[in-house]
């Protein structure tokens, strides 16, 4: 019997570890979604575990005030629309008019450039006719001077040359009036050119004005709370018509694609002998150690300062609030597998997976740690 027990405290050995409580995190963080103001939760466009893309919009949180027209921001932001609407038409009517004046305009050009090319055709006519009446003076001319003609057929020559002068003279004096009047058309299209482009870039000042405080109003009226990157959503807590501060909680962002480590909280009694590169056995919550096994994983850090129980996240606190501790320390550890086998088929750990460890200090036989109290006080007395 004494040879049994002398066995047993020489072969036998005894582990000695650390059990701790803590979740998975993923190692670039979980961002916390907090209300960008206070109000009411009026939309919740994701569920938990549902994959967003950075911009999407999230949560909707309403700060309306009513009045006894209705709520106050709702209808400003309606009058501030219809005044958008109204100057977004008055943009088509000045588009329509102008359009109008340029086909107006450019008809009258037309027409006048048709005239003057009319007058010039004209006036080539009177010209040879001129040039034939200058002729026909000088040979009546000749003729009256040897007394061949009459000095009446001599005066009716000079009149028909003066009469084709005249309306030689009268077509020019058209023709530069046609001119004028298309320089005059000309400058009339620019002008209203540049009318129609002046009075959209006011109206389109106005419209962004509107919008600017249309923007200002919905910014009074609703914040809008979007994923500043791709991830998962977890952690909801908030629902649908709940009352909000700024800065409360409405649930949490994990990175997409990105490993997850563990965090644990030791008490300080145990922190002491915790080093990186010791081994932890993980058992997760939501899976049963005793048909999927413990996963394994090493300590990667131990925080060099506690955190008070205040400081956790909420379900983890719970858990330690019984441990009678107000400090804790926070170990990460690496699982060696991002997958868990269960029931022969791996399933991927999930970020905010409650866990428990144990994390593997020291290995020795019995009678070691039986003779340790003496190897301290005979270290002491050395010393």
């Amino acid at each position: 019997m004494i040879l049994i027990v002398v066995a047993f405290f020489y072969f036998g050995t005894y582990t000695r570890k650390s059990t701790a409580a803590g979740l998975l995190i993923p190692e670039q963080g979980v961002l916390r979604i907090a209300s960008s103001g206070a109000g009411v939760i009026s939309e919740i466009h994701t569920v938990e575990g549902m994959q967003v893309e950075a911009g999407d919009t999230i949560f909707v949180i309403s700060n309306e005030r009513a009045s006894t027209s209705g709520a106050t921001q709702h209808v400003i932001s309606e009058h501030l629309a219809e005044r958008a609407s109204l100057l977004e038409k008055n943009i088509a009517l000045i588009e329509e008019r102008s359009s109008q004046q340029l086909r107006i305009l450019e008809n009258r050009k037309r027409a006048a450039t048709e005239e003057k090319l009319r007058l010039q055709e004209e006036y080539i006519l009177i010209k040879r006719r001129v040039e034939l009446a200058s002729a026909n003076l000088i040979r009546h001319k000749d003729l009256a001077s040897k007394n061949f003609v009459s000095k009446s057929q001599l005066q009716q020559a000079e009149a028909e040359l003066l009469t084709l002068q005249g309306q030689q003279h009268t077509l020019r004096r058209a023709e530069a009036a046609l001119t004028r009047e298309k320089d005059d058309i000309l400058l009339e299209q620019q002008q209203t050119q540049l009318r129609r482009l002046t009075e959209i870039f006011e109206t389109n000042n106005s419209i962004a004005l509107i919008k600017q405080e249309q923007a200002e109003n919905d910014m009074r009226t609703e914040h809008v709370n979007t994923a500043p990157f791709k991830g998962t959503i977890t952690g909801i807590s908030v629902q649908h018509g709940q009352q909000v501060m700024t800065g409360s909680l409405l649930a949490s962002l994990i990175p997409y694609s990105t490993e997850l480590t563990a965090h644990v909280y030791v008490a300080p009694a145990q922190a002491g002998f915790i080093e990186p590169g010791q081994v932890a056995l993980m058992r997760y919550a939501a899976y049963p150690y005793q048909k999927s096994g413990m996963a394994k994983g090493r300590v990667l850090h131990v925080a060099p300062s506690p955190y008070a129980i205040q400081e956790l996240p909420p379900h983890i606190a719970g858990v330690l609030t019984g441990q009678g501790e107000e400090l804790f320390y926070r170990v990460t550890i690496k699982p060696e597998s991002q997958s868990l086998l269960v029931y022969g088929t791996p399933q991927p750990l999930r970020a905010g997976s409650i866990l428990e460890v144990d994390i593997i200090q020291d290995r020795r036989r019995l009678y070691e740690w039986a003779l340790e109290p003496i190897y301290s006080i005979t270290g002491k007395s050395i010393n």
